[in-house]
């Protein structure tokens, strides 16, 4: 420690420079950093969904649910699997322990089902994390008083949509409201009777039909390629020509069959091979239909909802920023639309951000001037607030480096941080002032303030040790509650650190510039004289140390009282808001 006190003093021109150069790193990181309203959190939970056509729950259950549950339940840090069977899907929901890497996890998940036969129907699994921040940060109101709702969907889908997608930072882009196209069929019961047919028999017919199913490698000509059978329908005729297996269990179809049979083997035959199918546009008309399957209005008319979820590394201020100009711009662009902002998750946040930083700033200006009004010297004061800027900017700094976010939680630590981070430099700053005014004083110049900052070097390392110590392990506490005041605890430490560094480095250099005068000139002496403030507490201690039992008594009633009162706080994961 002497070394490094040696150091700093004979190079004061290194440490402006590196001061600087620190600073301005610290404004470009706090203005580099993301704004979030809460710290990201990382649900350690996948999920897995997969398509099977035309099964049963049960079916489901066997062929992909159970498989899939053996499969990934033994893989590190998983904690429980739980899976849900249902007509043509299965969905499985695997629960981490807080501390897995869940990029690791999800690319363990995949290996661990491509080793699992799937029925031939089924489709290829999805794998998704769940993302607590996978909320909309912006909606969006589209609205066009010269455009019906079938070609306000057009617009909006083929135009305004891409646009949006084409925003950095966004993930996915919803639209509700919208025209949508069906497909409605209209059945003949008499005819779904004749062929003994349902009408859920043929939906279930239907959607096994939409599905792609690979025959694998065929030589065309001069390579090979992959032949796939796609099931999907894209027109009304071949919906018309779609042919659905016959059941015959009616009454009449019997009698047919049995009139078949009476002619002779050769007609029953025919009649088997002429009758196996039937078209579904003999059982049902069918047509489209333009139907809205939800409906937005905006100001009185019909208008779509757009919502927009961001990508989890993505700064949400700067994406719902970016949505209203485009949203602007395309406002401008195409007559008579009127698009409104209805969710804005970003404003809040700026709010909330310019509001802690008003607050730190009001809380600094109170801190500087209390301190002005019990050292009662302009030099000494400018020493000691240097560590609040500097402390703040050196942990904005770690903390860009860390990719942590500003955020309520970070943000509320360096707003406690201000009146803790000048605790080091004032006791450092006053052990000089004291020092040099001292009768008995042998020391001048640097030496002076190298015994002064090293005298007070342990009581401050031991004081900043205690403190991170409270405030660190808050972080610590393991699960979403631990991820969530994790920033909070590093802020605190981070800061505390750089009020200690500061102390022993910028405040010596600042206090042998600024008291160049006291140090080297004619040596004056101060008598220490006490005031009304320090008289009244004289007054306070001598009472509390002539009664232990009773001061300890008092003590431990009014912790006692404290912890009943807890209860009537309340209890809360976050404030409302």
């Amino acid at each position: 420690m002497n070394s490094l006190i040696k150091f700093v003093l004979k190079n004061k021109l290194a440490v402006w420079l590196l001061t600087i150069i620190v600073a301005a790193a610290g404004v470009y990181s706090g203005t580099k950093m993301k704004l979030e309203t809460i710290p990201d959190i990382t649900v350690p939970i996948a999920t897995v969904t997969t398509v099977y056509p035309g099964a049963t729950p049960q079916q489901v259950a066997d062929d992909i649910s159970i498989p899939f549950e053996k499969a990934v339940n033994h893989l590190k840090g998983v904690s429980a699997v739980y899976s849900n069977s249902y007509q043509n899907a299965s969905s499985l929901q695997i629960e981490f322990k807080y501390e897995t890497d869940m990029k690791e996890a999800v690319s363990d998940i995949k290996e661990a089902l491509e080793k699992v036969e799937l029925p031939e129907t089924a489709q290829k699994p999805t794998v998704d994390r769940v993302n607590i921040n996978a909320f909309p940060v912006v909606a969006l109101s589209v609205a066009n008083k010269d455009q019906s709702i079938a070609d306000l969907t057009k617009t909006t889908e083929n135009y305004f949509v891409p646009k949006l997608e084409g925003v950095d930072g966004v993930a996915s882009v919803t639209v509700s409201g919208q025209q949508v196209e069906k497909v409605e069929l209209t059945y003949d019961q008499k005819k779904l009777a004749k062929y003994g047919l349902t009408e859920d028999t043929i939906k279930q017919y239907v959607q096994a039909m939409d599905t792609q199913v690979p025959l694998g490698m065929f030589q065309f000509k001069d390579e090979e390629q992959s032949v796939v059978v796609d099931g999907k329908m894209t027109t009304i005729k071949d919906l018309k020509n779609l042919e659905i297996p016959v059941t015959m269990q009616s009454a009449s179809a019997n009698a047919q069959a049995a009139q078949a049979q009476a002619q002779g083997a050769a007609s029953a035959k025919a009649f088997q091979q002429t009758k196996p199918f039937v078209k579904l546009g003999e059982l049902a008309s069918i047509k489209v239909i333009g139907d809205v399957e939800s409906v937005s209005r905006t100001n009185g008319q019909s208008a779509i909802a757009v919502q927009v979820v961001k990508s989890q590394e993505a700064n949400t201020v700067d994406v719902v920023n970016d949505i209203k100009d485009e949203a602007k711009k395309f406002e401008k662009e195409n007559k008579g639309m009127d698009i409104e902002v209805t969710l804005d998750q970003g404003q809040p946040i700026e709010d909330s951000v310019q509001t802690m930083l008003d607050k730190a700033l009001f809380g600094a200006i109170f801190a500087v001037i209390i301190i002005m009004l019990f050292l009662r010297n302009v030099r000494s004061t400018i020493i000691s607030i240097i560590s609040i800027p500097m402390s703040l900017l050196i942990a904005v700094t770690v903390l860009k480096q860390m990719d942590i976010s500003l955020n309520m939680m970070t943000l509320g630590a360096m707003t406690v941080a201000i009146g803790r981070v000048i605790d080091d430099s004032i006791v450092v700053v006053e052990n000089i002032y004291r020092r040099i005014y001292l009768e008995d004083e042998k020391l001048h110049g640097r030496a002076l303030i190298r015994e002064a900052t090293i005298e007070m070097f342990k009581p401050i390392l031991s004081s900043t040790i205690v403190t991170i110590a409270v405030f660190l392990p808050l972080g610590l506490v393991g699960g979403m509650v631990g991820e969530l005041f994790l920033p909070f605890g590093l802020t605190m430490a981070f800061a505390l650190i750089a009020s200690l560094i500061v102390a022993i480095t910028i405040v010596p250099v600042l206090a042998h510039t600024l008291f160049k005068k006291e140090l080297y000139g004619n040596k004056k002496t101060k008598k220490e004289e006490h005031g009304k403030l320090s008289r009244g507490y004289k007054r306070i201690l001598s009472w509390v140390l002539d009664h232990k039992w009773t001061t300890s008594i008092i003590s431990i009633v009014i912790l006692v009282a404290s912890l009943f009162l807890t209860p009537l706080v309340g209890f809360s994961f976050l404030p409302d808001d």
